[in-house]
């Protein structure tokens, strides 16, 4: 073959190697109950934070806009002392699934749970994982 030949069979679809698929951002709702406590507010807070900081996954939306939302419900101590964030996901029109988050630092943990909320998201939705 020649030179020409290798560089037009480079050029042909099908024949460069797939590009990875890209990610679209997931728009996403943190919730909260009205008035909830300081340090519930302070965890809904932080884990916009830290989704906003992730703009590559996610972009914060209106309320009732989102495609996945994170409702903040309580703080509360594990026997042992530990404090632990209950809340729920859900994906819209799905049903919530609820979850328990042990912590020590609310903004490291927040950034902790927003690194792997995609995953959890993508779950939900029957999207293979990333």
């Amino acid at each position: 073959m020649t030179l020409a030949t290798l560089a037009l069979a480079a050029l042909l679809p099908g024949q460069a190697a797939a590009a990875p698929p890209k990610v679209v951002p997931m728009t996403v709702e943190v919730r909260t109950a009205p008035k909830a406590p300081a340090e519930l507010e302070t965890w809904a807070k932080e884990l916009r934070a830290a989704l906003e900081a992730r703009k590559q996954e996610f972009r914060l939306v209106k309320p009732g806009q989102a495609e996945f939302v994170v409702q903040l419900d309580s703080i509360a101590k594990r026997p042992e002392g530990t404090r632990v964030l209950n809340g729920s996901f859900a994906v819209r029109g799905g049903k919530p699934r609820p979850f328990n988050y042990g912590f020590t630092d609310v903004k490291t943990e927040a950034e902790k749970l927003a690194r792997n909320l995609r995953g959890y998201a993508d779950q939900m939705k029957g999207a293979p994982p990333r």
